[in-house]
């Protein structure tokens, strides 16, 4: 797949944030969408939305990509963010991946994240701002 292809397959996903504690329903994030978090998250000023899967070019089992979500967690939580569970999917529902939605995390934390565990591209977004597609490379 070239650049082009991929930042298709990326505006295309749809980033959801699973049903937990906070979020009462499952809600689903677009590239180039606002979203209102002040009922659900008032003190939310940036957020990103970043898997530990499948690091590019390589496709993994998926005990491996649990391996390596799981140690991305862990540093999340050891650094004090807070993240909630969440699922890339292609539109189509052929493929998914294991995700976090990660609370009050600047564009470069996130960065730094996303490099570390071999993503591609992350998405981030500031309060009242439209959500981005943010490439590593």
């Amino acid at each position: 797949m070239d650049k082009e292809e991929l930042e298709a397959a990326f505006l295309n996903t749809n980033y959801k944030i699973l049903e937990n504690n906070i979020f009462k329903e499952e809600l689903v994030l677009k590239i180039g969408e606002i979203v209102d978090f002040s009922s659900s998250l008032p003190s939310l000023m940036e957020w990103a939305f970043i898997t530990a899967w499948n690091p590019l070019p390589d496709i993994l089992s998926d005990e491996e990509n649990r391996k390596r979500n799981t140690a991305f967690l862990t540093e999340l939580r050891e650094c004090g963010f807070e993240s909630h569970l969440g699922l890339g999917m292609s539109e189509d529902g052929n493929w998914s991946e294991d995700s976090f939605f990660i609370e009050n995390i600047s564009k470069k934390k996130a960065a730094f994240y996303a490099k570390k565990f071999g993503q591609l591209a992350f998405v981030h977004c500031t309060k009242d701002q439209k959500a981005e597609l943010i490439f590593t490379k």
